[in-house]
């Protein structure tokens, strides 16, 4: 639910007021991050039911049982066999869990979590509990979806809010819809962190800045903050060039990463060699040579070990 302690003792206030007579019930588990904000006399809302007993608690709505399990850091033997028998009698299984699903799958960018490991658990345990859907928090980057035999899936949401810069991207829940088997991301209307990385070819400015321009324009709507990080080479000026793209980016971050090459390109060394490179037909990624010369010649001009 909550970043750190600090900000549910903050929230709760205002929560208590946003939980309070919706048409559903909201479930939720302690995590790593606020798993000593939950004391049995403070009030969040009466919409709200956070699981805090152990080992589980189990909710039952009609032909769905949702089987809880507070934050703890290691899967037990025992606490195995006795997930396996929860609630096993409904149509519908859902198990909540504060976990880190498989050491390679983690390996991932997940963003800051992956340093810490809390209750490591794999696939093959899971789908051996035979749960419909296993509901996860811990990783906040991106979310995933993970088959567990069958129709049954794992899922990570990520975080509803960007905390960090490695949470990048608009941010998302997903929707089970428990009758048709089905989930749906949903898209979130929260703050989030975005970047694009863009590759200048000399004469092809014009290009970039429309391109920055329409990525620009797919982020206007949103709460966020951007990244823009440009590399490659220039025909015109570096400073000419660093007010179009700020004129364009307006306020996003820029880390300018390109070099004007002007010296290069009129070097009659490059034009012979830019013509040879046009005429053979069996090199695949021109561009890719083309930019590897130009970075190598400029190098060498600058150190004055190619003449002009």
């Amino acid at each position: 639910m909550f970043d750190s302690e600090r900000d549910a003792e903050v929230l709760r206030p205002k929560l208590r007021r946003m939980f309070d007579r919706n048409p559903f019930q909201i479930v939720a588990i302690p995590g790593n991050h606020d798993k000593e904000a939950y004391s049995s006399n403070l009030d969040f809302g009466p919409d709200l039911k956070i699981a805090t007993t152990e080992p589980f608690e189990v909710y039952n709505y009609e032909r769905v049982s949702i089987v809880a399990v507070p934050f703890r850091d290691q899967l037990s033997d025992q606490l195995l066999h006795e997930l396996e028998n929860a609630a096993k009698d409904v149509q519908t299984r859902v198990l909540l869990l504060h976990c880190t699903l498989d050491i390679g799958f983690a390996g991932q960018d997940f963003g800051e979590e992956i340093a810490n490991i809390y209750f490591p658990v794999t696939s093959e345990t899971l789908s051996r509990l035979r749960y419909d859907y296993v509901l996860a928090g811990h990783f906040h980057t991106q979310t995933c979806k993970k088959p567990l035999n069958g129709k049954r899936f794992f899922i990570y949401p990520g975080s509803p809010v960007s905390h960090t810069k490695k949470e990048k991207g608009k941010r998302q829940a997903v929707l089970i819809d428990t009758e048709k088997g089905e989930t749906q991301a949903i898209l979130l209307d929260s703050f989030y962190y975005d970047s694009v990385q863009f590759y200048v070819r000399p004469g092809k400015e014009e290009g970039t800045l429309q391109a920055l321009k329409e990525w620009k324009t797919l982020h206007s709507a949103d709460s966020c903050k951007l990244e823009v990080v440009v590399n490659g080479f220039l025909k015109i000026s570096e400073l000419e060039f660093r007010k179009a793209l700020e004129r364009v980016a307006e306020d996003a971050e820029i880390l300018h990463a390109y070099r004007n090459v002007e010296r290069v390109l009129d070097h009659p060394l490059y034009k012979r060699f830019l013509a040879k490179l046009e005429a053979d037909e069996e090199i695949e990624d021109k561009e890719k040579v083309e930019s590897f010369v130009i970075d190598a010649m400029s190098r060498l001009l600058a150190e004055r070990r190619l003449r002009e």
